[in-house]
């Protein structure tokens, strides 16, 4: 992580972003997933690529909603927004019915807030299938992700399909 070949400003207010969801995952964890590795590794991941600080920010916020007792509000005071919109439009809605149903939830409410929304995601779940995906020891979890990642690839090719991340994605769900 090398900030300083960047705009500095913008750095520093990613690291911002990296404290805040440090302390809030310390206060108040739900997940025992790795959230704040996954999150630095999404948001290091979108910054490598070039994309703006508020898609960066959100990248890393993104998990801090459905595992904090942070909300949506607090992100908007501390980030702006567009990083709030962003996080919000990648909040899984645990009352939407079953993972599948969450899941296809999530995914509309991305395309309806626009490409921002849906670079976070794909970033999301292609940051996700380097710890989920393991077709020898949980095939049958694989085969649901696979089937995750390929819809989404999917739905978001005419959105997204020319972005770097939407092409890691992709390379990504071939070699699975």
């Amino acid at each position: 992580m090398v900030f300083s070949e960047k705009n500095p400003r913008d750095a520093k207010k990613i690291e911002e972003a990296i404290i805040f969801l440090v302390t809030r995952m310390l206060e108040s964890e739900y997940n025992p997933k790795l959230v704040v590795l996954h999150s630095v590794r999404m948001g290091m991941y979108l910054y490598n690529y070039n994309y703006g600080p508020d898609i960066v920010k959100a990248a890393i916020l993104h998990d801090i909603i459905e595992n904090s007792d942070t909300t949506v509000d607090e992100i908007r005071e501390q980030f702006g927004d567009k990083v709030a919109q962003l996080v919000q439009a990648n909040t899984r809605d645990n009352t939407a019915g079953d993972r599948t149903a969450q899941g296809e939830e999530c995914l509309q409410r991305c395309l309806e807030y626009g490409k921002d929304a849906l670079i976070v995601k794909t970033a999301d779940m292609l940051e996700n299938s380097y710890d989920v995906v393991d077709p020898i020891t949980a095939k049958e979890w694989s085969e649901f992700w696979i089937a995750e990642m390929r819809h989404m690839l999917d739905v978001s090719r005419p959105v997204i399909g020319d972005e770097p991340v939407w092409q890691g994605l992709n390379q990504r769900c071939l070699k699975l």
